[in-house]
């Protein structure tokens, strides 16, 4: 446990608290590493992922400089173990298709991944990337040092405050236009605002603010986003091959679960969103004054 961790007691210090805890996990899981295996690769980039949520909240409260870089550093820390992740995620979208496939669907299956997803097995599981853990220990050493005078009201404003306006906005867009691409921008959205509002977990549960609905909504929008990916791969190969029906069979399923998901994102969407900024800053407020 960090030290930011154990001597803050308000807001801005359990989130820089949390943020050295996920930096000195990472450093726990690659120390000795010369590659990763695919779990390692998850864990990672989750990391990744909690603490540009954490920045970016922090953000309107610290030096804005550091907190960009910060988290310019991290996406090219992701970046370098995207492919492992997005063929090992690919392999299992593919294989959910199989649950109510008939066989000539299975069928389908194999053939699509014989020829889309073989070539790509051997890179979801990838050499440590070079200056990896240095990413995390300079991460570190800033959350340890870092200077945080804000109080929970500035943060809440300028932070949650902001960026849960500015996700609900992008939710309402998705819910409307029904685009890949906004469904994407929405998504990494309600992720961090999940992340964000971790650290305040065990005093959410009597607020007016649900963890559990982000959850859902988190992976509604997770699986949907896979779709489009593996949709997207397979369209592209489909026009390199000689034999093009399994392709157009699988792409079929893919659209079938599609249709599923997006109905399901729209209505958790509403469901989660429903409060609008002022009432959700408002229960913030209350849910971190009793934390």
């Amino acid at each position: 446990m960090s030290k930011a961790a154990t001597s803050a007691s308000d807001l801005p210090g359990r989130l820089a608290g949390a943020a050295c805890d996920q930096d000195e996990t990472v450093l726990s899981v690659l120390e000795g590493q010369t590659s990763l295996t695919p779990e390692q690769v998850h864990q990672v980039r989750v990391a990744v992922k909690r603490l540009r949520a954490i920045w970016r909240v922090m953000a309107g409260v610290v030096d804005k400089k550091t907190a960009r870089r910060q988290d310019k550093a991290l996406r090219m820390a992701a970046r370098a173990l995207a492919g492992a992740r997005d063929t090992q995620v690919m392999g299992e979208t593919l294989e959910s298709l199989r649950k109510g496939a008939r066989d000539y669907e299975s069928e389908a299956i194999d053939a699509v991944r014989a020829q889309a997803l073989a070539a790509e097995q051997e890179l979801a599981s990838p050499a440590m990337p070079e200056g990896l853990e240095g990413v995390f220990r300079a991460d570190l050493y800033l959350w340890r040092n870092l200077n945080i005078e804000a109080d929970n009201a500035e943060l809440i404003k300028k932070g949650f405050g902001r960026l849960y306006a500015e996700g609900r906005q992008q939710g309402l867009e998705a819910v409307v236009e029904n685009q890949p691409e906004l469904w994407h921008r929405f998504r990494k959205r309600v992720k961090y605002q999940l992340y964000q509002l971790e650290p305040l977990e065990s005093s959410l549960d009597d607020s007016a603010l649900s963890l559990k609905e982000f959850r859902k909504l988190g992976k509604l929008l997770g699986e949907l986003h896979d779709l489009h990916v593996l949709d997207e791969h397979l369209r592209k190969r489909k026009k390199d091959s000689e034999d093009k029906e399994p392709f157009v069979i699988v792409r079929q399923l893919i659209a079938r679960l599609e249709a599923d998901r997006v109905a399901e994102c729209r209505k958790r969407t509403r469901r989660c969103y429903s409060l609008k900024p002022k009432a959700f800053r408002k229960a913030l407020a209350g849910a971190a004054g009793a934390a």
